[in-house]
């Protein structure tokens, strides 16, 4: 059974700077790019952010799929 990406995302470090996440390359970013992605859609249809023990981190999500993933500096 695939992973759900919760659990993916519990498994990464950390420190973590690099990780593909289904398919998709993780990006790093900072505070100002979190907050434009988060205005760029109030109605949080796509965009998710989810605040985890091991960072921050934006999914980008239509339709089921993961378009981009981001983790937060």
């Amino acid at each position: 059974m695939e992973k759900s990406l919760l659990q993916q995302l519990l498994e990464l470090s950390a420190d973590a700077t690099a990780a593909t996440i289904q398919g998709v390359a993780m990006q790093l970013i900072d505070e100002a790019t979190r907050q434009s992605l988060l205005q760029s859609a109030p109605d949080d249809t796509h965009i998710h952010e989810c605040t985890l023990s091991n960072g921050t981190f934006i999914a980008d999500m239509q339709d089921g799929r993961l378009l981009a993933l981001y983790k937060v500096k």
